[in-house]
């Protein structure tokens, strides 16, 4: 993999759904990246009250949502580890592991905003750039203020994703699936299917999903 671009997909991924692809193959075309990497998280330090899958079956979604794309890889470097998933602990893993490489961490708009407060958000900035997926006009211009304000700071390098606005995320789904309501297109069919299968998101009424 030496001299690529590579994309860093991170995220819990519970489920993976076709909004994550989307962003995904945006991110490749429009930065001309070779390869995305899917990183399903371990323990989510942001998350950890969450009823959050186990890492192996959300890994198990990801590679069945990816495993007709070439250019898309699974990671389970995350899920290996026992401690708290930090994302500049991860991309100096990545970074040792493929020195000639250049890495771009894919993040949606939400995240961007947080980022500052984030763990070690300078060294982050030193590793990889940072691509930021938009839905629409006003969002595009809002953050590309924030891009600005984040480079003066800590040297930030933020490029834009234009993807169309995918208005559902993994917990909507979570509760859908709750509810007996359809998922159909918005995940891959064999990861419907396997929650399905597996009986996942599937609980009493007034537990958080």
């Amino acid at each position: 993999m030496s001299g690529k671009k590579i994309g860093i997909m991170g995220g819990t991924f519970n489920p993976i759904h076709n909004g994550h692809l989307l962003i995904a193959e945006n991110a490749r075309w429009q930065f001309g990246l070779d390869q995305i990497c899917f990183l399903p998280a371990g323990i989510p330090p942001h998350k950890q009250n969450l009823m959050v899958l186990d890492g192996h079956s959300r890994c198990e979604m990801v590679q069945l949502a990816i495993e007709d794309n070439p250019d898309f890889y699974l990671s389970d470097y995350e899920v290996q580890r026992t401690e708290p998933s930090y994302t500049y602990l991860t991309l100096e893993y990545l970074k040792q592991k493929y020195p000639e490489d250049t890495l771009y961490f894919i993040m949606g708009a939400d995240s961007l905003r947080d980022f500052a407060t984030w763990r070690n958000p300078k060294r982050i900035s030193e590793l990889c750039h940072i691509l930021v997926a938009v839905r629409d006009t006003l969002e595009e211009e809002s953050l590309t203020t924030l891009a600005k304000e984040l480079k003066q700071q800590l040297g930030t390098r933020i490029g834009i994703i234009n993807t169309p606005n995918v208005a559902f995320a993994s917990h909507e789904i979570r509760m859908r699936v709750n509810h007996g309501q359809s998922i159909r297109y918005m995940v891959p069919e064999k990861v419907r299917a396997y929650i399905y299968e597996h009986q996942f998101y599937t609980m009493p009424e007034d537990t958080e999903i």
